[in-house]
């Protein structure tokens, strides 16, 4: 399935839904455009009026570091479709969900202690 994320308030919540509802193999296009210079894009504090495109652009850094952290966990494996000149489409595809064995510790018997 193919979920197209729209960035601005609430993308982090949204994300975070998805991440919880997605199977393997799902995939969000969470930015099109140029990523690398998009999250660069610096505007000035005192224009009010580009105060929406201030915010927009700080969601999506969240949303990038978020994301990028997950891949980095192993939760999705991160692609990017060219759609134009400079123009990507950023995916992340859910990965299988592995829960493996839990790591517990075992002591020896001469260090339990009876419960009281």
């Amino acid at each position: 399935m193919r979920t197209v994320l729209e960035v601005g308030p609430g993308a982090l919540s949204e994300y975070y839904d998805w991440m919880k509802d997605a199977a393997q193999g799902d995939v969000l296009v969470y930015w099109s455009g140029d990523l690398q210079y998009d999250r660069q894009v610096v505007i000035p504090e005192d224009s009010v009026l580009r105060t929406a495109d201030r915010h927009r652009i700080n969601a999506l850094n969240v949303l990038a570091e978020r994301v990028l952290e997950d891949a980095y966990d192993g939760l999705l494996c991160l692609t990017q479709k060219r759609i134009g000149t400079n123009i990507f489409e950023y995916r992340a595809t859910r990965r299988r969900q592995s829960f493996g064995r839990s790591e517990t510790s075992v002591l020896p018997n001469e260090q339990l202690v009876p419960a009281s």
